[in-house]
């Protein structure tokens, strides 16, 4: 495949991390300089992982520099770090990775309040200096929202295109504009871009929310348009709508059947695709395995040994007949969209207690008394205990290291 699949910032199965931290207060040069050592090394583990998994796009934590962006951070990261960051950059150039950041909510370059605006060039700024201190080129990207609209859009609007142009050069090449789910639409975004002259990344769920009279092929046609060559393939933002959570809460993961058809509408548009999802690299490896739908009798083994107990919590028939779907010829397509109906399906007092059981037994010999009655009390009532069960089973199973349990997905989904 030519294009890639990636996720955000922090992976749910693995044991890195590159968002340590500290607060304002506690401030000092010591704890800046471990947090960002520690943060810089975790970040090439994460990168080799993902090479290792063909997750060839990675959204960098805006946090991997602690108060990167603030007056009291006098440290310039750049120099003292200077040669883990060119170990990361070099790691993604001769990788064929793309890695991209996202300022978070408070960065709002239209503000009618100039501090607000200060802040988020000085933040923009900090993205753009990490990007360039790994000397990546500009397809690596920093992703932002128009912002708000203060009652006259068309004046916030010229204001985000005024306040653009104080930008510096390297950071108006790094950063791409995002449609979001109330403010600006993607007509909206494509306008501000043909007059800045920057990508656009659509935005499938915030368009669902916040749709245009565009027709999709139209608005699709026209993003593509907005990135050069030198920006690289063009970046999408991919994501379902959790159920039962407010409106434009991401997904626990991608829902298979959406994310095909998704896959056949843009596979021609020569895009990379950002999954929004909160169960990160787990979807990465399974949307590449759904394009691909090829998956060997050990991988399948592999990933059903993983989901299988938080199949069985669902309902025990469901686990039956998917363990016999794993050894024959149906696909791995069909498999995952199994797996996606089965992880939906309501919560159920019975299944629950059956799956917890089939857990506890990894452990249930290394237990002590008391462990052992504390969840036969908690399992007594399982609709409201069920939080406080599934800690104490993951507790209990680093504890007594059940490898098993450990390695799979019972405690994600």
């Amino acid at each position: 495949m030519e294009n890639k699949i990636g996720y955000a910032c922090t992976p749910l199965s693995l044991p890195y991390r590159t968002s340590r931290s500290f607060t304002i207060k506690n401030f000092t040069e010591d704890k800046f300089n471990k947090a960002v050592k520690e943060n810089l090394s975790d970040l090439l583990e994460i990168l080799k992982w993902n090479h290792e998994n063909n997750i060839l796009l990675f959204r960098i934590s805006s946090d991997i520099i602690p108060f990167g962006s603030h007056e009291k951070n006098k440290f310039a990261f750049w120099k003292t770090f200077k040669n883990e960051l060119l170990l990361c950059g070099n790691y993604i150039k001769n990788n064929n990775i793309r890695v991209s950041m996202h300022p978070g909510q408070y960065t709002v370059l239209n503000s009618v309040n100039e501090a607000v605006v200060k802040n988020s060039i000085l933040d923009l700024e900090y993205h753009c200096t990490f990007l360039d201190s790994m000397e990546l080129d500009y397809t690596n990207k920093i992703v932002l929202h128009i912002g708000g609209i203060y009652g006259d859009k068309k004046s916030a609007a010229n204001r985000f295109i005024e306040n653009f142009n104080k930008l510096s050069s390297s950071l108006k090449k790094r950063l791409i504009i995002e449609n979001d789910d109330k403010s600006y639409n993607i007509e909206d975004v494509l306008k501000i871009s043909e007059i800045l002259i920057i990508p656009v990344v659509f935005d499938n769920l915030h368009h669902k929310l916040n749709p245009c009279n565009l027709d999709i092929l139209t608005i699709l046609d026209r993003v593509k348009k907005s990135w050069k060559p030198s920006d690289g393939a063009v970046k999408l933002h991919y994501s379902d709508q959790a159920i039962d959570k407010k409106t434009g809460s991401h997904s626990k993961f991608v829902i298979s059947e959406n994310f095909l058809n998704y896959y056949e509408l843009v596979k021609d548009l020569n895009c990379d695709i950002m999954l929004e999802v909160k169960d990160k690299e787990l979807s990465a490896k399974k949307c590449l395995r759904l394009i691909y739908n090829e998956a060997s009798i050990s991988l399948r083994c592999t990933e059903w040994a993983k989901y299988k107990y938080s199949v069985m919590e669902k309902g025990y028939s469901n686990y039956k007949k998917c363990s016999q779907m794993i050894n024959s010829d149906i696909s791995i397509r069909e498999i995952y969209k199994f797996i996606d109906n089965s992880l939906l399906l309501p919560f159920n007092d019975g299944n629950f207690v059956n799956a917890a059981e089939h857990v506890y037994g990894y452990i249930k010999t290394k237990a002590s008394q008391k462990e052992k009655e504390l969840f036969i009390e908690l399992l007594k009532n399982p609709s409201e205990n069920k939080i406080k069960l599934k800690a104490l089973l993951k507790k209990l199973c680093l504890k007594y290291n059940a490898s098993y349990i450990n390695a799979s997905y019972y405690f994600i989904y």
